[in-house]
């Protein structure tokens, strides 16, 4: 998801017997309102590694949320102190935390069974051609893992 989509979410958002996440609205520069593209208002199935961190806290409506229970404006209001703590700790150069939405797209392309139809759908792209166009050209090498018994001509 969408760094600003992830601070819209708010817990009746999330549908633990579908195992789905109902993308409807964004937060950026202080502000609700609705997602970046009519696409990007979706479903999001829920993977096994997310549910832990899925579960709710008596004092707010939002997932991620200030400690008095009000919602976030922003990511950066804490300067981002949890997340160079966090990449400090994995001895991960500083990246931006919108990275990890690349991340994810291009670990999807390359080591799952999903289409780029459904990457698309799942990150709220409206055609699968981003995928293509933006991802892409992380993977380097793949056609040299095809089997060389392919039969062209049967």
């Amino acid at each position: 998801m969408r760094t600003g989509e992830i601070l819209g979410l708010q817990y009746s958002d999330i549908d633990f017997d579908k195992r789905v996440i109902y993308v409807s609205r964004t937060i950026g520069e202080g502000k609700v309102s609705t997602p970046k593209t009519r696409k990007s208002i979706r479903e999001v199935p829920i993977l096994d590694d997310l549910l832990p961190y899925l579960k709710k806290p008596s004092n707010s409506i939002w997932l991620v949320h200030k400690k008095n229970g009000s919602r976030l404006g922003r990511l950066g209001e804490n300067r981002y102190r949890e997340w160079h703590k966090l990449l400090d700790g994995c001895k991960i150069a500083y990246r931006k935390p919108y990275a990890t939405r690349h991340t994810f797209i291009v670990s999807m392309l390359k080591h799952s069974n999903l289409s780029i139809l459904e990457i698309a759908q799942t990150v709220g792209h409206s055609t699968s051609q981003m995928i293509i166009n933006n991802y892409g050209k992380y993977i380097k090498g793949e056609h040299l893992k095809i089997s060389r018994d392919l039969k062209l001509f049967s």
